[in-house]
């Protein structure tokens, strides 16, 4: 059954109003009742719930015909019809402001009233759909995984979906009526504008989306750069553009993903191939082997030692070929000033006579992670690449700082720079016999290995020579500040708990339960905690305490040297003894403690949870 409109009228003449009510009956409307003023209209709307509201422009009370309107439209999204009779221009004016479906001039005549309010309430009901399919259209592309854009043709700003606001830094408000070239600014790696050169390759109706080149990124509002791919393409509503359209996706993950794989695909192609090498460079050099030992008492005995010595060095390099493809596992980390400092005299045993090693490391540049002997080699390589470079005598200084500065694509924050100098001695001679020698001495694959292990670790090399007698090679590997970050980057443990005098059948079971990235040291003493807290280079998250030992002064002095040398250790004591449920509840306790991350250095068990 269809039910007839239903119509509210607000008039305060009651016999204007009651002749309104006789003609919209005789159209065929079902009145919803009638008021005099604004705030007896809100209340028959909440009331009656009428389809449409004829409004008297004139009306009595603290606000007139058009406030009322105004209301109506925002609060009850219903269409108004204005009546009037007579009205000034500034009144009409502001009725029109309200955007009315319509108006009646009083008295009605009986032929425009149904004409009126059926074409108002046939324009309501199109309005309504265009707008329950913009809101429709709207949810679908703040559904969407990408970054939509929406602009004029002149370029001006229209829409962005919540990708978008989340990805660009601009919020649709702040974004609004601005250029596209500002808030979706898209650019070459090299700096070359993109989004510009798009828009001028649009073609009219009909055109196919274009595609963002490959190596383009997305500058956010606060300077980001962002790696994305994407179309960009014109909208057009009978033959005539209408609008700009982009889609943009953040692949700077997969890009970072795609370059690690590569750089793995490189390391393994270069370490079968070096592989390979290696094991033609044995069967070669066991030929000179033989052929020298053949020829040593009759051939000039100079002329032996220099085959031989080439033949060494041939081997040697092909020693390093061949275990340039070992160090496949488990990264562990590395104290980089430490082990230069620690391997001094081995790298200066590598120069031999007549170079001069320094090492200039500063105090601390922080960690690195290295596959099997992977750092190992790529240090000697490159003593053995500088040696190359001196040809002779002279210095070689390694350095090791920390460096920042962008200097690579990646996204690594900072690394460590590792910077090998080598200066000729001015009394190195160029003679023909001297540059033989130390062609055969030395290794020429050095800088390769050297670039091929930075490379699988993330890193990058640079080649520099200022001058003649100057050779700089730098080796940029990325940088953890701290063990318990590059424990976290290897999957090693990233939290140590040391326990004190507690049962070591306990802590057994506790250990069990706890994730392999928590290490679970225990001590039988309070002496022997300090010892472990001595040697264990790693941090220490939380010290437990048996309250058995407590408050003794072995217990207090122990904990005044912990504190010392780790002042961000927390410490808890606990009576747990070792009964049959005690170690799920002190997993479940340590366990929450870690996750407060406390900021006090110390915590009873009473305030545990």
């Amino acid at each position: 059954m269809i039910y007839p409109p239903r119509v509210m009228v607000v008039e305060d003449e009651a016999i204007i109003a009651l002749d309104i009510q006789r003609q919209l009956t005789n159209a065929g409307f079902s009145v919803a009742g009638k008021a005099q003023t604004a705030e007896g209209a809100f209340q028959q709307i909440e009331r009656e719930n009428p389809d449409i509201v004829l409004m008297d422009i004139r009306l009595k009370g603290k606000m007139d015909g058009v406030q009322a309107a105004s209301i109506i439209r925002s609060r009850y999204a219903l269409p108004v019809i204005f009546l009037t009779a007579h009205a000034d221009g500034p009144t009409l004016q502001r009725a029109q402001d309200t955007e009315p479906f319509g108006y009646l001039v009083k008295p009605l005549a009986d032929a425009n009233v149904k004409a009126t309010i059926t074409m108002a309430l046939h324009k309501h009901r199109m309005e309504r759909e265009r707008e329950n399919s913009r809101k429709l259209l709207s949810a679908i592309l703040h559904g969407l995984p990408d970054v939509v854009v929406v602009a004029r043709p002149s370029g001006e700003i229209l829409f962005l979906n919540h990708v978008a606001e989340r990805i660009t830094g601009w919020s649709l408000r702040e974004a609004a009526g601005k250029s596209i070239l500002e808030v979706a600014a898209v650019e070459s790696h090299d700096g070359n504008p993109v989004t510009t050169d798009l828009l001028l390759q649009l073609g009219g109706e009909g055109s196919t989306p274009t595609r963002i080149p490959p190596q383009s990124v997305l500058t956010t509002k606060d300077g980001r750069k962002i790696d994305i791919a994407g179309h960009l393409s014109l909208m057009s509503v009978d033959g005539r553009p209408a609008g700009v359209f982009v889609t943009l996706q953040d692949i700077t993950s997969q890009n970072s993903e795609d370059r690690r794989v590569r750089q793995e695909q490189q390391m393994l192609i270069a370490s079968e191939l070096a592989h390979g090498v290696a094991l033609e460079f044995y069967t070669l050099f066991g030929l000179i082997d033989d052929a020298v030992n053949t020829i040593s008492n009759s051939a000039d005995k100079d002329t032996v030692d220099l085959i031989r010595k080439a033949s060494k060095s041939g081997s040697a390099m092909a020693t390093q070929l061949a275990e340039l493809r070992e160090g496949n596992g488990t990264a562990h980390i590395v104290n980089v000033t430490q082990y230069l400092r620690a391997g001094h005299t081995l790298l200066q045993g590598v120069c031999g006579k007549g170079v001069k090693l320094s090492i200039e490391a500063e105090l601390d540049v922080g960690y690195i992670l290295s596959t099997g002997n992977h750092f190992e080699q790529l240090i000697v390589n490159l003593v053995l690449e500088g040696k190359h470079k001196l040809e002779g005598p002279g210095e070689l200084t390694i350095g090791a700082d920390i460096h920042t500065q962008a200097v690579s694509p990646s996204k690594v924050g900072s690394y460590v720079r590792l910077s090998l100098k080598a200066e000729k001695s001015s009394k190195a001679g160029i003679a023909r016999e001297a540059s033989l020698r130390a062609l055969t001495e030395l290794p020429r694959v050095g800088l390769a290995i050297v670039r091929t292990i930075a490379i699988a670790s993330g890193g990058f090399t640079r080649l520099t020579e200022p001058s003649d007698t100057i050779c700089l090679i730098e080796v940029f590997l990325p940088r953890h500040e701290s063990r318990l970050a590059a424990a976290a980057a290897a999957n090693e443990c990233s939290q140590m708990i040391l326990t004190v005098a507690f049962p070591e059948s306990l802590i057994e079971t506790v250990r069990a339960n706890f994730d392999q990235d928590v290490m679970l040291l225990g001590a039988g003493s309070p002496e022997e905690a300090s010892w472990i807290s001595e040697l264990y280079e790693g941090d220490i998250d939380l010290v437990v305490v048996s309250k058995s030992c407590a408050q003794t002064e072995e217990m207090d002095g122990a904990r005044d040297r912990m504190r010392a040398r780790r002042p961000h250790a927390a410490f808890l004591e606990s009576d747990f003894a070792g009964d049959s449920s005690e170690p799920f509840e002190l997993t479940e306790m340590l366990k929450d403690f870690l996750r407060s991350k406390p900021v006090s250095a110390s915590r009873s068990a009473d305030a545990a949870p």
